[in-house]
């Protein structure tokens, strides 16, 4: 993947790798054991160590996942890398979830303008009526 780019001078642990991208370090474990990431290298002490290379997939995972892919193109993705795919093939699995994104995203405009339009209603009602409801005392409860 080439973003978001990532860069170690020295491989990391699990919970450095975790810290610098955002995410728990189960997470981590989750995508190594569906596939999706690939498993880092272990130092002598038989601790995980994430290099630029492994810490650049997760990252990507990490893009993908954010924009909603799910857990299963993510597996296809990656599978389709594992198995030498070429760009071509990996390219239409990106844009078809690209189309998605888009889809989702303008249905998030649409109901983000009907909020809008709603909250603009309440300003305005509260703007016209705000003398009397300012003049009002709140109710009291009578239980002492």
């Amino acid at each position: 993947m080439l973003l978001p780019e990532v860069h170690v001078d020295e491989p990391i642990t699990i919970s450095a790798a975790a810290e610098l991208l955002g995410i728990t370090v189960d997470t981590i474990r989750y995508y190594e054991k569906e596939g999706i990431a690939p498993a880092p290298e272990r130092g002598q002490d038989g601790w995980r160590r994430y290099d630029t290379a492994t810490l650049s997939w997760l990252a990507g995972t990490v893009m993908l996942r954010g924009t909603g892919m799910s857990v299963q193109e993510m597996r296809e993705y990656a599978a389709a890398y594992r198995a030498g795919a070429d760009d071509a093939a990996r390219l239409a699995l990106l844009e078809q979830h690209h189309a998605t994104v888009l889809a989702r995203q303008a249905e998030v405009q649409r109901h983000l303008a009907a909020l809008e339009r709603k909250i603009e209603a309440y300003r305005e009602t509260i703007a016209a009526t705000g003398a009397q409801a300012v003049a009002r005392p709140p109710a009291r409860s009578t239980i002492g």
